[in-house]
C-alpha cells in the first residue's frame, strides 16, 4: 500500500512539473507606510508558490498616500530523460499608488488599500540537441486592489492582505508544441488565444528585526476564484487544483523621515 502511494505522488509529480508555466504570482508587497517621505526596499526569494526573484519598494509621497514599485524574475530548468532540457523565464513589473492611515492606541493600528497593475513576458521552451525544439511564449498584464490591515511596533510588524488579482495572458504562441508529448497538455495554443482569471491572494507579511532593517516572512495562498480553469492551464505547480501555498523569505530596509 505505501509502495503504490508513493508511485502514485511520483506520477502526479512528474505530470504536474512537465507541463508548460506562463504565470507565476509575484510576492505581495505590503508597503506599511506611515507617514510623509518614508521609503521601503525589499528583496525576497519565493521557496513556494511565486516567482523566484521579488524585489519591492514604497514611498509616501504624502501622510495618507503611497506609491509602490515592484519586480519579479522567475526560471526553471528540468531535464528530460531524453536529454532534453525545458527553460522557463519570466519577467514581470508592477506599480500602484494607495491610501493608508494609522488607528488605535499609540498608533499602532494601520489600515492601508493600494490599486495597480503590471506587465510580464514569459518564455518556456525546450532544447534538444537532435530534435526541433518547440516553445510557447506569451504576455500578460494585470489589475489589482489589495487592501489590508496591520500591527506596527519599532522592531515588529504584521499585516493581513487581501489582493483580488485580475489577469489576462495574451499574445500566446506555441511553435512546435506538440513536438514533445511528455510536456504537452490537452489545452492546444495558438497565435490569438487569449486566457482570463480573478485570483484571490490572502497573504500574511511579518518584519522583524532593527528599527531601519529587517527581515521577512510571508505566508499565503493563490485562490483561483474566476475562470479557474484557465488559471491551471498556464501554472501547473499547484497540486490537483487545490489552492497554492505561498511562501517567501527576504530583508527589507526602511528609510525614515525622522
Amino acid at each position: 500500500m505505501k509502495a503504490a502511494i508513493k508511485i502514485l505522488l511520483s506520477g502526479m509529480l512528474f505530470i504536474l512539473s512537465d507541463c508548460v508555466t506562463l504565470y507565476k504570482p509575484n510576492s505581495i508587497n505590503s508597503p506599511l507606510l506611515k507617514e510623509k517621505g518614508e521609503f521601503s526596499t525589499s528583496a525576497s526569494l519565493g521557496l513556494s508558490g511565486s516567482g523566484l526573484y521579488n524585489l519591492q519598494s514604497a514611498y509616501a509621497i504624502s501622510d495618507h498616500t503611497g506609491i509602490m514599485l515592484d519586480a519579479m524574475y522567475h526560471n526553471r530548468h528540468l531535464n528530460s530523460a531524453d536529454s532534453s532540457v525545458e527553460k522557463l523565464n519570466m519577467l514581470f513589473g508592477e506599480a500602484g499608488t494607495g491610501y493608508f492611515t494609522s488607528f488605535g492606541n499609540e498608533k499602532s493600528g494601520l489600515f492601508q488599500c493600494y490599486g495597480g497593475g503590471g506587465y510580464s513576458f514569459t518564455t518556456d521552451k525546450i532544447d534538444n540537441s537532435k530534435q526541433i525544439n518547440p516553445e510557447v511564449n506569451a504576455q500578460y498584464f494585470n489589475i489589482f486592489i489589495q487592501p489590508g490591515v496591520a500591527f506596527i511596533k519599532k522592531n515588529f510588524k504584521a499585516a493581513f492582505d487581501l489582493m483580488i488579482n485580475y489577469v489576462n495572458l495574451f499574445n500566446i504562441n506555441a511553435s512546435l508544441y506538440d513536438k514533445f508529448e511528455w510536456w504537452n497538455t490537452d489545452f492546444h495554443y495558438s497565435s490569438d488565444t487569449s486566457l482570463y482569471f480573478v485570483n484571490l491572494e490572502p497573504t500574511l507579511t511579518m518584519k522583524a528585526g532593527r528599527r531601519k532593517l529587517k527581515g521577512i516572512i510571508q505566508f499565503g495562498v493563490t485562490v483561483p476564484s474566476i475562470n479557474s480553469h484557465s488559471y491551471f492551464i498556464v501554472n501547473n505547480s499547484s497540486m490537483l487544483g487545490f489552492p497554492q501555498i505561498k511562501f517567501s523569505v527576504g530583508i527589507n530596509y526602511t528609510f525614515l523621515n525622522k
